[in-house]
């Protein structure tokens, strides 16, 4: 049997090191969502594809920011000390509140995040709305609010323009 630890609306799994959240929620693009190991404090166990990190400067910021149990799931692909990434953390968290939605952060320095590292590694950050493309770069409030209010609906597409570095690298 898996221990279970219940948080109000959702429960956290947890088998074989692996976590996952699991949200009862029938709001726009919510399911269930691979967490991170906590082991080693979300720290990679190989910093190799930490390009441009110094010896020991492998801290993840991988894992939610905040979680809501209304609307839709976001993600923010990042790493650490991206300052335009903290820029639309604030506008998001800005509007919380009134356009409800969860906010996970996926660092694509991460050993086992290589795939997104070669993707948006000139381009952060980048947000995912119901795991498709939303945007890059900037984030306005309207811009955000328009977004979210989409995924809640069940109604956000995937956007142009998603940027993909490894394409012009090969």
């Amino acid at each position: 049997m898996r221990p279970r630890i219940t948080f109000a609306a959702f429960s956290l799994v947890i088998s074989r090191g692996q976590a996952f959240n699991r949200v009862s929620s029938s709001a726009g693009c919510r399911r269930r969502v691979h967490l991170p190991s906590t082991r080693g404090r979300h720290r990679p166990t190989n910093t190799s594809l930490r390009l441009g990190s110094e010896e020991g400067d492998n801290v993840s910021v991988t894992g939610p920011i905040y979680v809501s149990t209304e609307g839709p799931e976001i993600k923010l692909f990042t790493k650490e000390g991206c300052t335009l990434c903290d820029k639309v953390k604030e506008v998001l968290e800005a509007i919380k509140e009134d356009n409800p939605h969860s906010l996970y952060a996926v660092d694509i320095t991460d050993d086992d995040k290589k795939e997104w590292f070669d993707k948006y590694k000139y381009d952060i950050p980048v947000l995912h709305a119901c795991d498709v493309y939303w945007t890059k770069h900037r984030l306005t409030e309207e811009d955000a609010i328009g977004g979210i209010a989409e995924a809640s609906s069940g109604s956000f597409e995937k956007r142009q323009g998603e940027p993909n570095a490894a394409q012009y690298e090969h």
